[in-house]
């Protein structure tokens, strides 16, 4: 099961490439979030508690017994609280560049003014008219190497940017979660509560979920993995896909426990 992130995002942008590279093996599902893709875009207000409810839902509807979970930035965020409400059915969890390794965004309080303000909602209308601009938006915050932003990507970007909701669903989302001091749904108070094997991949360079981030929760997390993709920002499962997906597939496969502060690369 695959959940991604938020933004200008859906399962297809954040996964297509890891199913293609992934194979025929196993059975993947990549899940349009609520306000994000081919799924519903209602005008609520959006949180983690809320999409974590929602996935159960998909999960229960879909009769899945026990599988492994993926989530990056947004969707690793709720994949940890379905994690920690459903340990039964959870064999391994995946958490890529994910919300809730910290409890605080970086410039929290200038990052929780400007998603209150109306110079945020101007500089996404901006970005809107530009492929040049969401090219650039791309590389300073998703893709540390500007080799890998393709034209498709871009074009991919700019034509949900066109759609609007996707913003405003994320806008709603950062509006509920980034509170006076901390985020609203605190999450790492739980990470030490994840009993199956987890994998943590963090960008080296991701400004928004920095790699600090991601060594402090390995330590929390009892039986933790972590692989630090050299180089890249936020998504690094579309920066590099095939080295990701190399790493997955040897976690996956992986039986028993492993230590704890086990570090592949």
């Amino acid at each position: 099961m695959l959940l991604h992130g938020g933004g200008l995002d859906n399962a297809m942008l954040s996964w297509s490439e890891v199913i293609r590279l992934m194979g025929s093996r196993y059975e993947i599902y990549a899940v349009d979030m609520l306000g994000y893709g081919l799924s519903d875009k209602p005008d609520i207000t959006y949180t983690v508690p809320l999409y974590v409810d929602l996935f159960d839902e998909v999960v229960k509807q879909l009769g899945i017994e026990r599988m492994s979970l993926a989530g990056i930035s947004l969707g690793g965020g709720v994949s940890i609280g379905f994690a920690v409400r459903n340990p039964q059915t959870v064999e391994k969890l995946i958490l890529v560049d994910s919300l809730g390794l910290s409890e605080r965004m970086r410039f929290h309080k200038l990052s929780r003014w400007l998603v209150y303000s109306k110079l945020y909602t101007k500089m996404y209308e901006q970005m809107c008219k530009s492929k040049r601009l969401v090219k650039w938006s791309i590389a300073a915050s998703l893709i540390g190497d500007k080799e890998k932003i393709s034209d498709e990507m871009v074009t991919e970007v700019f034509t949900l940017a066109q759609s609007e909701t996707g913003f405003r669903a994320f806008n709603s989302l950062q509006q509920y979660e980034m509170g006076p001091d901390r985020i609203t749904t605190d999450l790492t108070s739980h990470l030490c509560e994840l009993s199956m094997p987890v994998l943590l991949v963090n960008g080296e360079r991701d400004a928004a979920v920095p790699l600090k981030s991601a060594i402090a929760a390995s330590k929390v997390i009892r039986r933790c993995q972590l692989h630090i993709m050299k180089g890249c920002k936020h998504v690094p499962q579309m920066e590099r896909p095939e080295e990701f997906v190399q790493v997955l597939k040897t976690f996956l496969q992986q039986k028993g426990r492993e230590p704890a502060d086990q570090l592949l690369k």
